[in-house]
């Protein structure tokens, strides 16, 4: 009875106010750029556009959501690539206070007062989730794919990223985060974090069948499953509208953002200015993770019930 009773409690999570986590400014990737051959894959670390034939970005609306430490930049960044290459020339996303999902004019539009047919939401929950599969019924259905990750490790990794100084000055984490150690750090990341939770879960709930589910773990596990996962999404998200020759260049386009292939990536392409590398350091999550039990009980309850919704938990 108590799991039916937390599971009804997340439809109705209302998500609050957007916090601003970071900005940064979008390069054009549409220039010839070196390829770097790494073993049997060619991966090209820019691309060159489609054209928007066929108009094939106005069949559906698209989202893309994320949630903060869950993944967000990886998806992003994905998702990035693929609508740039496909020929986007607009987009939205809700609340401003994210990195944009589009290069082209028109990614600064809050979703709001500039509703496009791609948007992103950096903080999705059920009821923004909830509305737009209703609005969406009449623009041509909904697309969607949004990221999961254990809540523990992304209590874990926000300490990580915020004590070493990533983000200064966001109310994601107290302003002295750098100064204080894993014991007090972890339970104070915890009930920061926790709304965020709460907005991740909540959306995984209403997100069938309109929305793909990925997860972080499977994401970065290796080169195999980050192909696996991205090929997934294209499947999912453009279906048989786009050729395999498009999906193949897309992965190729995308394997910058596998960290097991050890490269840099979108958001470090020089003249980015991007932002942080989101990428802990293995040693200090570990350290991390043994603060988790600090975290206070009725805190770890609702933390375990999340994991448990989410499939983390038994």
């Amino acid at each position: 009875m108590h799991g039916m009773i937390f599971r009804l409690w997340l439809l109705i999570v209302v998500a609050s106010a957007a916090r601003p986590w970071t900005w940064w400014q979008l390069v054009d990737r549409s220039e010839q750029c070196e390829a770097k051959d790494q073993g049997n894959r060619l991966v090209q670390t820019s691309i060159t556009r489609w054209k928007a034939s066929e108009k094939l970005l106005d069949k559906h609306i698209y989202l893309v959501g994320t949630n903060h430490k869950a993944g967000s930049n990886l998806l992003r960044n994905t998702m990035h690539w693929a609508f740039d290459l496909l020929g986007a020339t607009d987009s939205c996303q809700y609340g401003l206070a994210a990195d944009p999902i589009t290069s082209k004019p028109g990614y600064k539009q809050e979703c709001a007062s500039h509703p496009t047919q791609i948007r992103f939401h950096n903080h999705i929950s059920a009821l923004p989730l909830l509305s737009l599969q209703k609005e969406a019924v009449f623009k041509g259905g909904l697309r969607g794919v949004m990221i999961v990750r254990d809540p523990f490790e992304m209590v874990a990794s926000a300490y990580c990223y915020h004590h070493r100084g990533a983000e200064p000055g966001s109310s994601a984490a107290p302003a002295n985060i750098t100064e204080i150690e894993p014991e007090e750090g972890v339970p104070i990341m915890a009930a920061s974090m926790l709304e965020v939770v709460r907005w991740m879960t909540s959306a995984y709930v209403v997100a069938k069948p309109d929305v793909l589910v990925v997860r972080f773990e499977k994401f970065t596990k290796s080169s195999k499953d980050f192909d696996n996962t991205v090929r997934e999404i294209l499947n999912f998200v453009f279906r048989n509208e786009i050729t395999e020759k498009q999906k193949q260049q897309i992965l190729n386009a995308t394997a910058v953002e596998d960290v097991n292939r050890g490269l840099e990536g979108f958001s470090e392409l020089p003249g980015a200015n991007l932002g942080y590398n989101h990428t802990n350091d293995e040693e200090d999550m570990a350290v991390a993770r043994k603060a988790l039990h600090l975290i206070p009980d009725d805190m770890l309850a609702e933390y375990q019930q999340h994991r448990k919704v989410l499939g983390y938990g038994a």
